[in-house]
């Protein structure tokens, strides 16, 4: 059996490095990561310098990586930050492995089972906070799980004070840990007065955190976001999704995480009957479901750590039928390639068009209103530049102050699913975005200017959001095109629907030349005016009488095409 396993553990090797590359694609969470990290490298201060409410341990680390080899506009500038952390992933499982050794499990079948789930897979392969978190909560119950010196308590404080220095999720989890271990010496359960020296560890880490934060001005903003910010965000967020959560292989029908899960729930039976340092971890994974338990909202890579601390567990059911679970591992693989070989790497080209053409179309001074960070070199337009479920909460009960687009438009909108529900929280923003804007893409927004207008005579103003020169464009084909009608659930459209939404500018039947009458600034232009030059604030103002229903746009001038769009069932 060790040849299968060795052939399953290369297959799904290969498999995830394809995935890392362009399989999966980008998640929110990586693209604000990444940015945080690249600020960083470029000599910023985190919560000084940008708002984050995330701890920065991990921005901190891979900066010089982001600085030297990630400069990019698109989607390979985060693909780099996947593989740098991919160091990570190695020395967590090489620390589990050993763990599961000295314990005389052969945790091998365990972990290939675990790479062959989609769920855990998908998660793992992306930059995220929680993998330097799990290095170093890993790292240190290996110092310490077969007893150890005072210097090794003194590293286990430190080592459990710098994940949560990555992953602030885990400082619950970190205590009950600490709690643990000072009522473990040499396997038995009874208080280990030299585990207090893990306090060393805890002061020097923190320490020396709160010193760089006082000397960089960044202590009271750090309170800021860290404290005030996530406390009142938690306490508006009222949502039930624990067991959506830590069951996502069953809804999902993971047959890898199915097996792994049912594998780990046995093992950790027998472990539980065992003192060791098996039973130990055992009571780390029931806690770190516990301590997800409590937060007020789970996701299923909150359940990363649970994943981990179970692997020498499925390793203990396993070897009892090695075959049974290889067979399940080889299906699992063949199905999760299955699953995304149709479309892959279909929804990563999208977010790469839309990112190297936000970078294309803007200039390097100026500013985008972006929902996660996906314009990569441009910088935001909003302070809350990531726009999560809890700034906009709070923006509408006036508790931080929302954006207002029309004080100083954007150079262009990219309107992920955050901003879209940002904007349908926010009426007044989504009129000025939808009307000053136009989809060149389905998901990216440039300055442009639209009005439905007829049958009857139709006034319509705008206030230039940009310089420069914008072609005429009337048609009424352009009349029910969703943009004019319901932009918003436009700009959510996918599958097949969505590229037949795409608007060839050059092939659309004009209105009659008269039926527009353009005035800037309070100057009449002459009537058949095709393109108007106008600079940032210009008054735009349009009397249209086009004797039924028309769309009207003024395009930047060259565009041939707008609304552009995949085929692929996937949200942006």
């Amino acid at each position: 059996m060790k040849h299968v396993w060795r052939v399953l553990f290369a297959l799904a090797v290969l498999w995830i490095a394809a995935l890392v590359q362009r399989g999966v694609p980008l998640a929110v969470d990586e693209v604000e990561f990444f940015r945080a990290t690249k600020w960083i490298g470029e000599g910023r201060v985190p919560f000084r310098d940008f708002w984050e409410h995330h701890t920065p341990l991990q921005w901190l680390v891979f900066a010089p990586v982001a600085r030297l080899f990630a400069d990019g506009p698109d989607v390979a500038s985060i693909v780099t930050m996947r593989w740098a952390q991919v160091l990570a992933w190695i020395a967590i499982f090489a620390l589990l492995l050993r763990f599961a050794r000295r314990a005389y499990v052969n945790a091998w079948p365990a972990l290939v089972l675990l790479l062959v789930s989609s769920t855990f897979v998908r998660k793992a392969v992306e930059y995220r906070v929680d993998v330097p978190g799990n290095l170093g909560f890993i790292a240190a119950i290996a110092l310490v799980a077969a007893g150890g010196s005072v210097a090794r308590w003194i590293g286990f404080g430190a080592l459990m004070s710098a994940a949560v220095l990555a992953n602030m999720r885990l400082a619950p989890l970190v205590v009950v840990t600490a709690l643990l271990a000072l009522f473990r010496k040499e396997e038995r359960w009874r208080f280990n007065a030299r585990a207090l020296w893990m306090l060393a560890g805890v002061a020097a880490m923190a320490g020396s955190f709160i010193a760089y934060l006082m000397l960089t001005g960044a202590w009271t903003p750090f309170l800021e976001a860290i404290f005030d910010y996530n406390v009142t965000s938690a306490r508006l967020l009222e949502v039930d999704t624990f067991f959506d959560a830590l069951l996502a292989p069953f809804w999902t029908l993971d047959a890898g995480g199915i097996a792994f899960w049912l594998a780990a729930l046995a093992g950790l039976v027998l472990a539980l009957r065992e003192r060791g340092p098996l039973q130990f971890m055992a009571l780390l994974a029931l806690a770190s479901i516990a301590t997800v338990a409590i937060m007020e909202v789970q996701y299923d890579y909150h359940f990363q750590t649970t994943w981990l601390l179970l692997m020498p567990f499925a390793a203990l059911a396993i070897v009892r039928w090695p075959r049974v679970f290889a067979l399940v591992a080889a299906v699992a693989l063949a199905i999760f390639v299955v699953q995304l070989l149709p479309s892959f790497g279909a929804e990563m080209q999208y977010q790469d068009d839309v990112m190297t053409m936000v970078d294309r179309v803007t200039q390097p001074e100026e500013r985008v209103f972006d929902g996660s960070g996906f314009a990569l070199r441009r910088e935001p337009s909003y302070r809350y530049w990531f726009l999560t479920t809890g700034v906009r909460m709070m923006a509408q009960r006036d508790l931080l102050e929302p954006y207002d687009i029309a004080a100083d438009p954007p150079a262009a909108v990219i309107a992920d699913y955050r901003l879209r529900v940002y904007l349908e929280a926010f009426p007044r923003t989504a009129r000025y975005a939808t009307t000053h804007y136009l989809p060149l893409y389905r998901n990216l927004w440039v300055p442009g200017m639209t009005a439905l207008v007829g049958p009857q005579p139709t006034r319509a103003g705008w206030i230039a959001p940009r310089a420069g020169r914008y072609d005429v464009h009337a048609s009424a084909a352009l009349a029910t095109h969703p943009w004019f009608t319901q932009p918003l659930a436009y700009a959510a459209t996918v599958g097949r629907l969505a590229p037949q939404y795409a608007v060839p500018l050059r092939r659309l039947p004009p209105l009659a030349a008269d039926a527009l009458q353009w005035s800037v600034d309070g100057i009449a232009q002459p009537r058949g005016t095709r393109t108007l030059t106008l600079r940032k604030g210009s008054r735009v103002e349009l009397i249209a009488t086009p004797g039924r229903a028309a769309g009207v746009l003024l395009v930047s001038h060259g565009t041939d095409t707008l609304a552009l769009a995949p085929a692929e069932p996937f949200v942006f």
